[in-house]
């Protein structure tokens, strides 16, 4: 059984708020070690902790904050997706791939948002490999599998692809949008 701790709860609320809403981040930070020296393992602090430092793009300690989360058993799409993130940033093509897939599977086929944002790393981690021919695979599948606003942002997002060995394909997900 999980015992709350209120005073690392009333810290993460105050860095959650004080990030998000009056957007300082060096007082955000501040309470965030606050809560985390009254409760080093508060899962929420954590993930905050790590989404601040991927925005701040200050990816190895990002990568210790969510590999600290997988390790404690938050092993559900955000941490996941957020840890493929980090390794793919790295250049840990392979081990992103792999949480790419763990991330896979923490997703309902009808939660096309996580889909979405899963598909486009997946390929931007295949594109950062040198796999073009796996991304373009991917794109092909992933336009099938999106709903028409998902697949015309991923349309635009890697049209590129659709040239790749000279390559036309068919595009009647997105066609569906207008």
């Amino acid at each position: 059984m999980q015992v709350i701790n209120f005073l690392a709860e009333k810290y993460y609320k105050i860095a959650y708020d004080t990030f998000f809403y009056i957007e300082d981040n060096k007082k955000a930070h501040k309470y965030i070690e606050y809560a985390l020296e009254v409760s080093p393992n508060h899962i929420k602090t954590l993930k905050l902790k790590g989404r601040m430092l991927i925005l701040e793009d200050r990816i190895t300690e990002a990568l210790y904050i969510w590999d600290k989360l997988y390790n404690m058993g938050e092993k559900d799409f955000e941490t996941t997706s957020k840890l493929a993130y980090c390794c793919a940033q790295k250049g840990e093509y392979l081990r992103a791939l792999e949480f790419c897939e763990k991330s896979a599977m923490c997703v309902d086929l009808g939660e096309n948002e996580k889909m979405f944002s899963l598909y486009r790393l997946k390929i931007e981690i295949l594109l950062g490999a040198k796999k073009p021919a796996s991304a373009f695979k991917l794109f092909k599948n992933a336009l099938k599998m999106l709903g028409s606003t998902y697949a015309y942002e991923l349309k635009n997002s890697y049209s590129f692809l659709a040239f790749y060995n000279d390559s036309v394909i068919s595009l009647k997900n997105v066609k569906r949008a207008f």
